[in-house]
């Protein structure tokens, strides 16, 4: 009777909540294929997924639909413009949520304005429910990019601010809060360099995590270089707070197809679909 009743309970326990992120390169430009974005979304199977990088809200939207159909979940998405301006506009950073798994209780934009505050970044926080009653604040953010000192210098402060806000939020909504997005690590896959002593020295002294920490990479790019290269780079990260737990994470698309390794002719879904890859984890009770 004691086994019975503990797998009955075993049972009903609630399923891990299966979060990602994924920058779709300024959404859609000219070469972007909507249908493979869906299909990316897709292989993501994430009942929630930090965006980066929407130009065009309509046809994200339209994508989302494409990617509920591929995957039988139903998908919605809250957005808001980037604070940041960029020559195509300003790009919109973005939760996408499953509404069968997840219910849209608030969201609101953490850094507003026609230009970002000094030393923030676009973010977007979504208060969302499980349908047993489980709070999750996930935030989409979008440091800014580069590789040259000083514009590792100029994600430094948005670093402390991102981690300083975090209790704040935890307050706020009452519920655990994970950070997800392209956060720019530029330096991340080098641990002596000075970008990730800085971030590493951070998170500890928080007491927070980066389960994405271990991947091999999360993006393609090409260095200026006389012979035809392409190098992966760790950008796109899961931050929260040390006590909660997480499975393995998981990076999709060409980083997983190519496994980071240096490509010497393009990646075949860089254009079409986006130079970053999405990435996926599970966060459990």
């Amino acid at each position: 009777m004691l086994v019975a009743l503990a797998l009955l309970l075993w049972c009903r326990r609630e399923a891990p909540l299966v979060l990602g992120t994924f920058n779709i390169q300024t959404f859609p430009h000219e070469k972007t294929d909507p249908e493979a974005v869906a299909a990316a979304l897709a292989e993501l199977d994430a009942d929630a997924v930090a965006v980066q990088e929407i130009h065009d809200w309509g046809k994200f939207f339209a994508t989302v639909d494409r990617a509920s159909a591929l995957t039988g979940r139903r998908y919605a998405a809250v957005l808001t413009e980037s604070c940041r301006k960029n020559p195509k506009g300003r790009l919109s950073v973005g939760v996408v949520y499953d509404t069968t798994r997840l219910e849209l209780k608030d969201y609101r934009s953490l850094s507003k304005g026609d230009r970002c505050p000094v030393g923030q970044a676009p973010a977007l926080a979504a208060s969302l429910r499980t349908t047993s009653g489980r709070a999750l604040v996930l935030v989409s953010v979008h440091l800014s990019p580069g590789g040259k000192a000083p514009e590792v210098d100029r994600r430094k402060p948005q670093w402390q601010w991102l981690t300083s806000i975090l209790p704040a939020l935890r307050e706020e909504f009452g519920a655990e809060v994970v950070v997800a997005g392209d956060f720019n690590t530029t330096g991340f896959l080098d641990a002596s360099s000075d970008e990730r002593r800085f971030i590493d020295g951070l998170i500890e002294s928080r007491a927070l995590q980066l389960p994405t920490r271990a991947l091999g990479c999360s993006e393609y790019w090409q260095p200026n270089s006389e012979v035809p290269r392409w190098e992966a780079s760790l950008l796109d990260h899961v931050l929260a707070a040390k006590q909660l737990s997480f499975g393995t994470p998981e990076v999709l698309g060409m980083c997983a197809a190519l496994a980071c390794e240096i490509q010497t002719t393009e990646p075949s879904k860089l254009r079409s679909v986006s130079d970053h890859c999405p990435v996926r984890v599970e966060l459990r009770e």
